[in-house]
């Protein structure tokens, strides 16, 4: 039996992974072992370095934590209105209409080729000179909305496409509303397969606040870097990992929690009232004379 991507292994296919994931587990554990030794001769693994962490007088923790907290605040903001954002300009790139449409192109990909560093210093420098004074926290995820907006109003829009155009059709003929098909034909079926793409892009959008520090905002990595600068460099090491591992976590927690939603999603039962559109063997509607794009 065999899937989309690939065939099941065998035995001796199975027999092989096995030993292949022996082998590279094997290399990695001496690897560490390695690195442990290299650090140990450096006294990078002294208690004392460690517990700076943890030891509340020494004010690391707590400065850490805030800074966590500002990261997560600028974070959340810009996920909730890069999704508003993305979605609007996917409705707009998807219209049939011209003026929407090609303001929608354009934006996007004026949007997406322009660095995410250079948003934020011109939303820092260049909005003043027009009049335009804007918190520090307001200067951050207004620049990670305009960029990750334009990339995940790509992804929607990608994945409302993949979906086939009877389907579209059929519900227009059936006297559906535009929206009604975008929101309860198109949309349910496309997102569990924008989720993975949606996910990586929101651990994007988490990493790039660290870019928030030039203009002064006191992130998870800008408020290390202080802590280094006033400790000195021999609790670097210590502090930048507890960094990575900060960042490591809350990406992990933000993709284990939207594989739930989309497992929740696809298991959840059909709402009584709910459109369901028949498909025939080879998964497409008749194709009516309809238009297929969103007016």
């Amino acid at each position: 039996m065999s899937t989309v991507l690939f065939d099941r292994l065998g035995p001796r296919g199975k027999k092989a992974s096995r030993l292949a994931s022996i082998g590279v587990g094997i290399v990695l554990a001496a690897l560490l072992v390695v690195i442990a030794f290299r650090l140990e001769s450096k006294g990078q693994l002294e208690g004392q370095r460690w517990a700076i962490l943890l030891d509340p007088a020494s004010g690391v923790p707590q400065t850490l934590g805030l800074a966590l907290l500002a990261t997560l605040q600028a974070a959340l903001l810009g996920m909730v209105f890069s999704l508003i954002a993305g979605a609007a300009l996917a409705a707009m790139r998807l219209s049939s209409r011209p003026a929407l449409s090609v303001t929608a192109a354009v934006l996007v990909e004026g949007f997406r080729g322009v660095p995410l560093l250079l948003l934020m210093l011109f939303a820092a420098l260049g909005l003043p000179q027009i009049g335009i004074e804007l918190s520090v926290l307001t200067i951050v995820v207004l620049a990670l909305v305009v960029y990750n907006s334009a990339v995940i109003s790509e992804i929607i829009r990608a994945g409302i496409e993949s979906i086939g155009a009877g389907q579209r059709e059929a519900a227009l003929a059936m006297g559906m509303r535009p929206l009604q098909v975008l929101f309860r034909i198109l949309m349910p079926q496309a997102i569990p397969a924008m989720t993975p793409l949606l996910v990586s892009q929101m651990v994007i959008l988490l990493k790039d606040t660290s870019i928030g520090y030039v203009i002064g905002y006191a992130e998870l990595l800008r408020s290390g870097r202080s802590l280094v600068e006033f400790y000195g460099n021999r609790y670097s090491l210590q502090i930048y990992l507890a960094v990575a591992l900060i960042y490591i976590l809350v990406n992990v927690l933000i993709s284990l929690t939207a594989r739930r939603l989309t497992r929740r999603n696809i298991k959840k039962p059909k709402q009584p009232g709910q459109v369901i559109i028949p498909r025939s063997e080879d998964g497409e509607l008749p194709v009516s004379s309809v238009p297929a794009r969103i007016p």
